[in-house]
């Protein structure tokens, strides 16, 4: 009787996911310094996303203000113009009068 060998291959190693260039460099001197830029980085979108959402509270706010400065300028500048052509019609008929 002839037994038949049965030859078992050896399960291939399943192949990591390639890893990026920040990932590979994570745990070695060079990767720290990116590790820590890159928690800089993020902290200051944070931040700036705080401060718009803190700007678009008082933008209305701002536009109000100016309105109203904008109104008295306005106000103010009429009340001198109706000053200086009085004048000047004062004085137009003081010197032809």
């Amino acid at each position: 009787m002839t037994e038949k060998k049965t030859v078992r291959k050896k399960a291939s190693p399943r192949k990591q996911p390639e890893k990026s260039g920040f990932n590979r460099l994570q745990d070695s001197a060079i990767g720290k310094p990116f590790e820590i830029a890159n928690k800089v980085f993020l902290a200051n979108l944070g931040l700036i996303a705080a401060i718009q959402s803190g700007v678009r509270e008082r933008f209305d706010q701002y536009v109000k203000d100016g309105e109203v400065a904008r109104d008295e300028y306005e106000a103010s500048l009429t009340e001198f113009k109706e000053r200086t052509y009085r004048k000047i019609s004062d004085a137009t008929d003081r010197v032809f009068g």
